[in-house]
């Protein structure tokens, strides 16, 4: 049977709740329930949205309905470049005097802020919330092309509320939400980053940290380092070795 539409998808969820009277008027909380969790848990091709941004100073305005922010790209000639994101109480720190094309950006009171502060144009990369269902939003692009997920997430809260174990629905739930976000993944690559490359970076970049740089070394934290007597590497080992058979024996 195809739902494709809230009205259906209502008769379906019904029909699976033994068609009981008192269930009709809870399904729209159910479905709005599972909305409520799919939108912290869907991650598909189809919530990706991109928009322009013209900026004339310093902020700019996230737009309507946008939820993660992916990336921020400035126009730079016939290319884009991506800018780096740095936190709050990082972006305040930064010396106000600089001008010119902005290079990081933050995120506060609903709004980007970018430095240097400079007249740019780009684009917003981001998450956009689908459009949840209601009798004026009567289908959604989840719906179409993912209709178990809502089948599901409303069973899951229907059967909670009906307090009914013979059946669990949070295991489907979950595994329709994971094949839909699996299906045509956002980002391929078949680029790798071998170790003797990080390396290689860091002696050029004077530093690199592949867990949080995005290039060039922003924000780099330089590790402690602890020399040990290359004489003295077979007494730790055996050291170690006395210590591992105290502790097994």
């Amino acid at each position: 049977m195809s739902f494709e539409t809230y009205q259906a998808l209502q008769n379906e969820i019904r029909s699976f709740l033994w068609d009981r009277e008192d269930i009709a008027a809870k399904i729209p909380s159910f479905i709005s329930l599972a909305e409520a969790e799919m939108r912290r848990l869907i991650r598909t091709r189809e919530s990706t949205a991109m928009r322009p941004f013209s900026l004339g100073g310093e902020i700019a305005s996230i737009p309507c309905g946008a939820g993660t922010i992916k990336a921020v790209r400035i126009n730079s000639g016939s290319s884009t470049k991506d800018l780096d994101y740095i936190p709050p109480e990082e972006y305040s720190s930064l010396s106000h005097d600089l001008s010119g094309s902005p290079r990081f950006y933050t995120i506060q009171n609903e709004q980007l802020y970018f430095h240097p502060a400079g007249p740019s144009q780009g684009e917003i990369v981001f998450v956009e919330a689908f459009e949840p269902l209601s009798n004026v939003c009567r289908s959604n692009w989840l719906l179409k092309k993912h209709p178990d997920v809502y089948l599901c997430g409303a069973l899951k809260w229907g059967k909670a509320w009906l307090i009914d174990s013979d059946w669990d629905w949070s295991g489907p739930f979950y595994a329709a939400i994971e094949a839909a976000n699996a299906d045509n993944p956002r980002v391929q690559t078949n680029t790798s980053l071998r170790a003797d490359e990080v390396t290689r970076m860091s002696r050029n970049a004077g530093g690199y940290n592949i867990l949080t740089d995005g290039g060039g070394g922003y924000g780099y934290i330089e590790p402690p380092t602890r020399n040990v007597p290359v004489e003295n590497s077979s007494n730790m080992a055996a050291d170690f070795l006395d210590l591992y058979e105290s502790v097994i024996n």
